[in-house]
């Protein structure tokens, strides 16, 4: 199983601020320094990471994090993230978690999610979603998508269109092997 880059302390205060979904002015503001600052810590971390984004930072982390996360605590955690959180397990991509955003996005409850597979829940994924997710558990290699053409279901129950960063992230068990995805979505 691939360890945790080595981050210096102040990376890891970076860390964790991006894990809970603030702006980098928000960060900036919070650690005391410049959003310029936050910006070259953040490009360090992505290359650290081998990721190209913020979302695929956060999924880097959180999947590292979720091993053996009890899924009480994943929900404690990631419930109100200001950005989409979902679990799959399986080949199959069965929902065992998603936050609220994530049901946002689907039109659904959350626990609607849970127990149905990705295509069940989105009847309408765009097949190469659905390859993509397919492809990322085969091999574990992550996979990601900058500014990705999106449609979700508004609260209001009208369609929207607009772009996310996507990143599907494998999860491994204690013997490394894939037992699910981490899904996440983030606006760019």
């Amino acid at each position: 199983m691939e360890g945790r880059p080595a981050v210096t302390p102040r990376q890891g205060q970076v860390i964790e601020l991006v894990r809970r979904g603030l702006t980098t002015k928000e960060i900036a503001a919070e650690l005391g320094v410049t959003q310029r600052a936050v910006g070259a810590q953040l490009t360090r971390l992505m290359e650290k990471f081998g990721v190209p984004n913020r979302a695929g930072l956060i999924a880097a982390v959180m999947s590292r994090l979720a091993i053996g996360m009890p899924s009480a605590d994943l929900a404690r955690v990631y419930e109100h993230a200001p950005f989409m959180v979902a679990v799959t397990l399986g080949p199959d991509h069965v929902f065992s978690f998603a936050n609220r955003i994530s049901a946002e996005v689907s039109g659904r409850s959350a626990a609607s999610l849970v127990g149905k597979g990705v295509t069940e829940a989105y009847p309408e994924l765009d097949p190469s979603f659905k390859a993509a997710l397919d492809e990322t558990y085969r091999t574990g290699m992550p996979w990601s998508a900058e500014r990705a053409d999106v449609v979700w279901t508004h609260p209001d129950g009208t369609r929207r269109q607009g772009k996310l960063n996507l990143m599907f992230h494998p999860l491994r068990d204690a013997a490394g092997r894939i037992i699910g995805l981490l899904h996440i979505g983030a606006e760019p």
